[in-house]
């Protein structure tokens, strides 16, 4: 989804179910300023443990910030929860980051006030935080690595909401014994997967340089950006109905019409006992997924098994989610490819042959519940070749890993290039 500059971003493998500068009172010059750059030398191309990066990267960040000259009174700064590059998710490592940022700030930026990232903060028009992280091959390496990795790149940008313009960017590099990219709770909850427009432009706006404009997609987005977080907060902290509202309000914004508004509102009417009006938020999600020509929809498995998991907490939806999913793929005219995919652990022809298995397994499924489907449906097994996140780590890190996805296309062209399997 993005260059290695930028900063994006289930079922199949075996699985144990579960899963911010300081302003300156500065006389008026031509030019923007910047503070002391001795304060603050460049990142090492070392990688540092995780504090110590993060402090080394938010001292460089706003020591090298350049601000307009005029601009001499106390500003505000928001952080836009930042993501793990590969899957678009926040993990305990981003929100980790983002309450050091914030520490650092608050003790020696001083001038700089931290709040919440919400649509009354950015009224104001603060200044607006961006950042990630990604599994990198070494330090100094600025390319994403899916494979096994002992070192993550972090990087963020601030971007000045009053000139909607970035004004500093930074990088630095992280040991990865000291990183937990395990997905917060609606990220590991939520049953699909679909790379869209708010994740690339966040990744723009991250990967944007001091000088730069905030991508206008990115900008135009940033209040339902702002209401989903609400929406997410709530939901992990077991406020349902408050995430509901926060979600339902989402949708009918102008850039609501995205997968984690729809994943919000399918959680947090699951959560409140509401079936029917899950279900009408997962076929949405569905629909959208289709619309938009691929899905990742996480179904686990029994380990070495094409069959799910019998555990009713992790399994208990999927006939709800097959007979959705059914449901949509009937009433399109296109063809439906079912992907399966695993983690890179194992032998390549046991991932292949499993991967296969277990997309075969749900397009059975899905024909049980829409026979029509037999004739617009296939399965496909891509084994480990395609990993989204690539650490082997089989747990709730890599869960996208194993995952099977839904690719819609056009029939005939399905038909003329590669025959039906499965």
């Amino acid at each position: 989804m993005a260059t290695g500059h930028t900063c994006a971003m289930a079922a199949v493998k075996p699985l144990q179910p579960l899963l911010l500068l300081a302003v300156l009172a500065l006389a008026a010059c031509a030019a923007p300023v910047a503070m002391d750059a001795a304060l603050a030398p460049p990142p090492p191309k070392e990688a540092l443990a995780f504090d110590d990066a993060v402090e080394r990267l938010t001292v460089a960040l706003f020591t090298h910030a350049k601000l307009d000259p005029s601009d001499v009174q106390e500003r505000t700064l928001v952080i836009d929860p930042l993501i793990d590059r590969a899957t678009g998710n926040q993990a305990a490592a981003t929100k980790s980051m983002e309450r050091r940022i914030t520490e650092i700030v608050r003790t020696r930026f001083t001038a700089i006030q931290p709040q919440p990232f919400n649509t009354s903060s950015l009224a104001g028009r603060p200044l607006l935080l961006v950042g990630s992280i990604t599994p990198v091959s070494g330090p100094g390496v600025m390319l994403p690595s899916n494979s096994q990795t002992q070192t993550y790149r972090i990087w963020a940008s601030v971007a000045d909401l009053r000139t909607n313009k970035v004004i500093s960017h930074e990088t630095a590099w992280v040991r990865a014994d000291g990183v937990d990219m395990t997905p917060t709770k609606f990220f590991t909850d939520s049953p699909s997967w679909l790379a869209d427009r708010s994740q690339t432009s966040y990744v723009r706006t991250c990967a944007a340089k001091p000088g730069e404009a905030i991508d206008p997609t990115y900008l135009s987005g940033l209040f339902t950006a702002a209401t989903v977080a609400d929406g997410i907060k709530a939901y992990e902290a077991g406020r349902y109905s408050e995430a509901l509202s926060f979600y339902t309000r989402a949708q009918v914004q102008a850039s609501g019409d995205q997968p984690r508004v729809y994943n919000g509102i399918y959680l947090a009417n699951a959560a409140l006992g509401r079936d029917a009006d899950a279900e009408e938020a997962f076929g949405k999600l569905v629909s959208n997924g289709l619309l938009r020509g691929k899905l990742a929809v996480k179904f686990l498995f029994q380990p070495a098994s094409a069959q799910f998991s019998p555990d009713r907490r992790v399994s208990g939806s999927y006939p709800m989610w097959v007979r959705q999913i059914a449901a949509n793929a009937a009433s399109q005219s296109t063809c439906l490819r079912l992907v399966g995919h695993t983690s890179p652990t194992g032998a390549a022809l046991g991932n292949q042959q499993l991967s296969l298995a277990r997309a075969s397994f749900v397009r059975g499924e899905l024909v049980q519940q829409a026979p029509r489907l037999s004739a617009t449906t296939d399965a496909q097994g891509r084994g480990s070749l395609e990993p989204i996140v690539g650490s082997g780590r089989d747990d709730a890190t890599d869960a996208l890993d194993r995952r099977v996805e839904f690719e819609a296309r056009p029939c005939q062209l399905t038909a003329l290039l590669e025959p039906r399997r499965g």
